[in-house]
């Protein structure tokens, strides 16, 4: 089976922190992951606040500290799609590099050293008790899924 275990090195563009700029909804965005924590609002003007942040950790944190939209539970799977569909279908080079994956199973794992420990969108291995259990990886799921859907 082939894997990619991680977005870094060669596989870095597959993360929602890699620099690559998209417009979702209307509004430019440097990174998915600005893209994404603006969505969890309904807010017209907190998705402008949030687009405008200096870097994806700071969107993020803007992200987790916002009123959510009041269908956030069930739109947040939907909206991530739409976002990484925006990410790679504005750049033919960007579809051509997921394309390049194959058929490997895609994981954002992290190992020692990172700092998320994201069970949800990841799979972190790092030894903490809260990650010993395998994570959902739905982030790679949901660029396989987009993926199959390109190819």
């Amino acid at each position: 089976m082939n894997l990619i275990n991680g977005f870094y090195g060669r596989w870095v563009f597959l993360s929602n922190f890699y620099p690559s700029v998209l417009t979702w909804e209307g509004i430019t965005y440097p990174t998915a992951e600005h893209a994404y924590n603006a969505g969890k609002t309904a807010s017209r003007a907190l998705r402008y606040v949030i687009a405008e942040a200096a870097d994806p950790a700071k969107a993020k944190k803007l992200g987790r500290n916002l009123e959510l939209r009041p269908d956030w539970e069930r739109a947040r799977y939907q909206v991530m799609r739409d976002v990484l569909r925006a990410k790679f279908a504005c750049n033919p080079l960007r579809v051509e590099a997921l394309l390049s994956t194959g058929d490997a199973v895609l994981i954002e794992s992290q190992s020692v050293g990172d700092r998320w420990h994201d069970q949800h969108w990841g799979d972190c291995y790092c030894g903490r008790p809260a990650c010993v259990e395998a994570g959902a990886n739905h982030l790679g799921w949901l660029l396989m899924e987009l993926r199959a859907n390109l190819g």
